[in-house]
């Protein structure tokens, strides 16, 4: 094969895998109301709100309630109480009527009826219409307003109504999706952009929402450096890539494979991953792996010498009777080299945020018999209620019926994508609002985040979210991949990684 050959087939592969990943990364894609590209406000329609307080007197006091008539007055008690005779029980206090809650215009994007906040998301149609592509996505806008529109029929947010604003970007480049930071941020000033940006060059504009305008994003998967960054203001319902990759040792932990696996070797896909995968080391070492050998691809996009570097280490690993190699991160060159040279390995994906890939297609150089071992997702969210709860609010409300990746035929819409991240980003918007309280700003949306210990996000049986960990998801499952039926055999889970 030709090297433009080559370029070409792997450019494909990287859009795919790009596109598809959009059910696996909460933020990483959506699509806005097709009729919403102005950006004007889009008030849901069911907007009945919880009822309002009972007002309080003008002085701002709740009336007291009216004092009970005075009893008759009673015989004199004897001196001495018979024995067999009960002492009168005390008189119980009447239980303190619950102060009122105050709604006022407490922050940008928040006034004392409603909560603006900014939907941002791929235009698929114009994504198709402009590559000439024929991806088979609904835009994410009208789940995500059929969801809105629930919450605010539950009441909203302590009463506020949710109103939304929606904004298109195409994943390929940063224009299109600056151009909708600016709009939500600048020009409209929403308290929150739900979704974010996803794609080559679109998803560093999240820093956009986060960094450059302090506004809080809910959704995309923040890198621990970026959310340090934001404060406490950017938070996923997902894992972290990050997280991910560090997770595998605690799941060979957990599930007694250490010793077996052991020595292991470790290969970051790019120079920017060392720290990452010497704290991967270490945490091994402390679970009492060997680990000779620790590096990363300095070579990273130049495939030939990609391939020399990954000789180096294949000679080095079997010196050292390397058992295993922990990939981390996400390098083709890197994986179908050694697969295809050095298939004796154990492999370990590390992150795993391809895997939807697998299904369809086997990686290159990957050989049957190779045993792979990762880490994924739990089951088929389908049988958590939460989820079920979101697909049948989405089907009542569009008219359509949402069926899981894996039963779509080829002429199917795919709906999922569209469903899961409405589902898990409201929800999770919508808890932290909540624990921030009536006078809701981004102060008291900080503070909240170590307040909401019993994080709930639907599809995931562990959770947990605090200010210094933003990325909710705990839960993940040890697969091994097969060959033949060419998809991922679960052999121990749901595991805590927390």
């Amino acid at each position: 094969m030709t090297m433009g050959k080559k370029w070409a087939s792997t450019a494909m592969l990287r859009w795919i895998a790009l596109l598809m990943a959009v059910a696996l990364v909460a933020g990483a894609c959506g699509g806005g109301n097709d009729d919403d590209e102005s950006g004007e406000v889009e008030a849901s329609q069911a907007t009945a709100a919880a009822p309002a307080p009972e007002p309080a007197d003008s002085d701002g006091e709740t009336e007291p309630a009216p004092a009970e008539s005075e009893p008759e007055e009673a015989a004199p008690a004897p001196t001495q109480q018979p024995a067999d005779t009960e002492a009168p029980a005390p008189e119980e206090e009447p239980e303190a009527t619950p102060e009122p809650i105050v709604l006022t215009d407490s922050f940008r994007g928040v006034t004392s009826e409603f909560i603006l906040i900014g939907h941002s998301s791929i235009d698929f149609e114009k994504l198709n219409a402009d590559f000439g592509l024929d991806l088979p996505y609904q835009n994410f806008g009208p789940p995500f307003l059929a969801m809105v529109d629930w919450y605010n029929e539950q009441g909203g947010v302590l009463g506020r109504r949710l109103e939304v604003v929606s904004e298109l970007f195409l994943p390929v480049g940063a224009t299109t999706a600056e151009e909708a930071c600016l709009k939500l941020t600048e020009d409209v000033q929403v308290f929150a952009v739900i979704n974010g940006f996803a794609g080559p060059g679109a998803e560093q504009v999240n820093t956009c929402v986060t960094e450059l305008h302090d506004t809080i994003l809910v959704g995309g998967l923040p890198t621990p450096e970026q959310a340090e960054a934001a404060g406490g203001l950017w938070v996923s319902p997902q894992m972290s890539l990050e997280r991910r990759n560090t997770a595998m040792v605690s799941i060979l932990e957990q599930t007694g494979r250490i010793d077996e696996l052991s020595p292991v070797m470790i290969i970051g896909a790019h120079p920017e991953q060392q720290s990452l995968v010497d704290g991967i080391a270490e945490d091994l070492r402390a679970a009492g792996a060997e680990v000779p050998v620790v590096g990363v691809v300095t070579t990273t996009g130049d495939q030939f010498a990609t391939q020399a570097e990954m000789d180096v280490y294949i000679e080095r690993a079997r010196s050292d009777g390397i058992v295993s190699i922990l990939l981390a991160g996400e390098d083709e060159y890197r994986n179908s080299h050694l697969w295809d040279t050095a298939p004796e390995f154990v492999y370990l994906i590390g992150n795993g945020d391809r895997l939807a890939d697998w299904q369809r297609e086997q990686p290159d150089g990957l050989q049957s018999g190779t045993l792979v071992l990762t880490s994924r997702g739990g089951p088929s969210p389908m049988e958590d209620p939460r989820i079920l709860h979101c697909i049948d609010v989405i089907e009542g409300a569009l008219g359509i019926e949402i069926l899981p990746p894996e039963e779509l035929g080829d002429d199917d819409i795919q709906h999922w994508a569209g469903m899961l991240n409405a589902c898990r980003d409201l929800s999770m918007f919508v808890q932290i609002a909540e624990a921030a309280g009536p006078d809701l700003t981004n102060d008291s949306w900080v503070a909240a985040l170590d307040n909401v210990p019993d994080i709930s996000v639907p599809g995931v049986e562990f959770a947990s979210l605090s200010s210094s960990k933003v990325d909710a998801a705990d839960e993940l499952f040890l697969v091994e991949y097969d060959f033949e039926a060419r998809e991922f055999i679960e052999l121990a889970g749901p595991i805590d990684v927390g």
